[in-house]
């Protein structure tokens, strides 16, 4: 740290002792400037001065004496070495002082010299670096129903199948041994069903001759009445008959609840057996399910099991996509406004030389960016691998004029200087980006006048009211 201090306070007191060397005989003293000294003076200072020059016509000349104009002249043409040791030994006058000096340097700061153009609104095609990546619109994931374990794999990562192809073979004892439970049950409620129906016709047999037998019970009861009232029989004979004829009714009463009640044991039997079946569906479901297929053409993206693996219910096993639906997202920055053309309009060349067509447009979404989606023209097949990044030029024209300026000229996005030509002044002006040209921005600046010079040079500070010149050659008519 002193080491530092010192190497600072000495190259300080360096540059004050050559400033005031380079002053010392600047600055200016009264009684006019100050006077030429030559090397003679310098040398000794007792030499008395030189006397004081005589008429040209005096006829006398001394080599001591100062000559007029005319004389030194010839002079020094007749004898140049007398010319070249005078020069020699009058040393050079300094110019200005260190005030001087400064002022000089500010004074060119004060102008900075810039570049202009002129602000001419055109219509343009605007171009955008963008990056993308391809996905596939049409993929699945292929997972398990069930815990299972795989019995093989069928096929390899990249290998093309068709609707239908086996993938992947599972086996799962869960799912099989609850497929032939509610198949054993489901012969059951059959059976059961069957018997409802034998015994309902059963039934209706037997209460017709249930009826028949209550109708001479009836008529056995009328007869003991007739010869009771005649005093033809005895009481219990009668009292036989009577109940006799009752027991019949009531056995005829419970054959018609029976029957009556058929219709309602057959809707629930029935009901359970719809349940029953619909649970061997899904059983079986599931079991089908354990012979993984593909369920359209297309490319197996990635394999995520092997033989003799266990998998649990929900694991992916297979990552499939359709080739053919193939395309490429692309994210931009929501100040372009791309939502504003027409999806014809937009179109993109990638690295590769692939022309890409717009097909839908997200106008903003939570990272306040448009989600652009572009698909391959007509007859270009994709190589590319979902997840794959492209770099790629995107060109759609502007619905309305811009001004082409380049990068120099914006500053934070969002404003350009223009220049007052009267007061050599910069004003600032805020624009709008609505896109990119092959070297600057396309700009949209409503209160930029038609033809106003707008400042390309890069300046480091620039504030309203900075002076500035143009370059040679420019006043605001570049275009």
């Amino acid at each position: 740290m002193i080491k530092k201090l010192a190497i600072s306070v000495f190259i300080l007191a360096l540059g004050i002792a050559g400033y005031q060397w380079l002053n010392r005989d600047s600055a200016p003293r009264a009684g006019g400037p100050r006077p030429t000294t030559t090397s003679a003076q310098t040398a000794s200072p007792q030499t008395p001065p030189a006397p004081t020059p005589q008429p040209a016509n005096s006829g006398q000349e001394s080599p001591n004496l100062q000559k007029p104009s005319g004389q030194s002249q010839t002079n020094n043409e007749t004898n140049p070495n007398l010319a070249e040791n005078a020069n020699a030994e009058r040393p050079q006058q300094r110019r200005g002082g260190g005030m001087g000096m400064n002022a000089g340097i500010l004074a060119r700061q004060a102008s900075t010299s810039v570049e202009v153009m002129r602000s001419v609104p055109q219509q343009h095609i605007a171009k955008l670096s963008v990056f993308g990546v391809i996905d596939a619109q049409t993929a699945t994931a292929l997972t398990a129903t069930s815990g299972a374990s795989v019995i093989q794999v069928h096929r390899q990562e990249g290998d093309r199948v068709s609707t239908g192809d086996l993938l992947i073979t599972l086996a799962s004892d869960n799912a099989q041994e609850q497929l032939r439970q509610r198949r054993a049950a489901l012969s059951e409620i059959d059976a059961r069903i069957r018997n409802e129906q034998k015994k309902q016709e059963h039934d209706l047999a037997a209460l017709e001759l249930e009826r028949e037998l209550l109708r001479i019970s009836k008529n056995s009861v009328d007869r003991f009445t007739s010869l009771n009232a005649q005093q033809l029989s005895s009481n219990t004979d009668y009292e036989t008959a009577l109940r006799s004829y009752q027991s019949q009714l009531l056995s005829v009463q419970n054959r018609e609840l029976i029957i009556a009640q058929y219709d309602d044991n057959m809707k629930q039997w029935q009901a359970q057996r719809a349940q029953l079946q619909s649970q061997i569906r899904q059983s079986e479901q599931l079991v089908t399910e354990l012979m993984v297929r593909a369920p359209f053409n297309g490319v197996l993206a990635k394999i995520n099991v092997n033989d003799g693996q266990e998998v649990r219910a929900g694991d992916t096993v297979v990552e499939l996509y359709n080739p053919d639906s193939l395309a490429l997202f692309v994210r931009v920055p929501i100040r372009y406004r791309l939502d504003q053309n027409q999806l014809s309009d937009l179109n993109a060349i990638d690295d590769q030389g692939i022309v890409w067509q717009a097909k839908a447009i997200r106008p903003v979404n939570e990272s306040g960016a448009q989600r652009l989606t572009l698909i391959p023209a007509s007859g270009q097949e994709i190589e590319s691998l979902p997840g794959t990044h492209l770099s790629l030029t995107l060109s759609y024209p502007l619905p309305k004029p811009t001004i082409d300026v380049p990068l120099t000229a914006v500053y934070d996005q969002q404003r350009v200087y223009s220049l007052d030509r009267d007061s050599g002044a910069i004003q600032a002006n805020d624009i709008t980006i609505l896109g990119r040209s092959e070297s600057g921005y396309l700009i949209d600046a409503e209160g930029l006048k038609h033809g106003a010079p707008i400042v390309t040079t890069r300046l480091k500070n620039p504030v309203t009211g900075m002076r500035v010149s143009p370059s040679r050659g420019q006043q605001g008519d570049r275009s």
